[in-house]
């Protein structure tokens, strides 16, 4: 059995249709006991990706898409997920190997295009990047990355909502600005390499 194999068998268990949204639902349904939360999520972040990429003038199927798959790796038990990156061969930096919950972008642009057949790079970056972004950013790295931070996975409202929703309203550059620099200044377990470059990128230009 493949390494492609043994992870399709073991997360992704169902009969596929090739209708990205039926699938995804498919394979959370049969997470449900574990991942209760994912899908909503999913679809939460997928619909405001939709959303700000119509506001942009971006593709909104490629938003959509994107905020539809950009967890998806998080149905690795964080445990495993250093394990299995390198079993599939993706590369690790050290910070992920500190905290691989920083896996999962990763993790998930592998399933999106080996499980989903998502093969538009500009989709699968914004799936890989949507945690911290990186130096220059794409439009729509920038839409899927701040639609999941809108659209949280905890409990509450995020504490820096109202002050991204106002960046959003002066433009898509403002709001990246002030959360690459929220993140950056925020209490974290490690500074991601990828958050050092697009803070540098941001505010070393300024």
């Amino acid at each position: 059995m493949t390494r492609y194999d043994e992870v399709r068998a073991k997360y992704f268990n169902v009969s596929l249709t090739g209708d990205l949204l039926e699938d995804v639902t498919r394979v959370c349904e049969t997470h449900q006991a574990t991942h209760a939360y994912l899908l909503p999520h999913l679809l939460n972040v997928a619909n405001e990706a939709k959303r700000l990429a119509k506001r942009f003038n971006l593709d909104e199927t490629a938003a959509f898409a994107g905020g539809l798959l950009h967890d998806i790796g998080g149905l690795v038990p964080e445990a495993q997920r250093l394990e299995l990156a390198e079993r599939l061969g993706i590369d690790v930096l050290a910070a992920e190997r500190e905290v691989p919950m920083l896996l999962h972008g990763k993790l998930s642009a592998y399933f999106a295009h080996a499980i989903f057949g998502v093969t538009a790079p500009e989709t699968l970056s914004a799936i890989t990047y949507h945690t911290t972004l990186h130096a220059n950013p794409t439009d729509l790295e920038k839409v899927v990355c701040l639609a999941d931070k809108v659209k949280w996975d905890r409990e509450g409202t995020p504490p820096y909502l109202s002050d991204l929703m106002l960046c959003l309203d002066d433009s898509l550059n403002e709001a990246t600005k002030f959360f690459i620099d929220t993140l950056y200044h925020s209490d974290l377990l490690v500074v991601h390499p990828w958050l050092i470059e697009a803070y540098d990128f941001y505010f070393d230009k300024a």
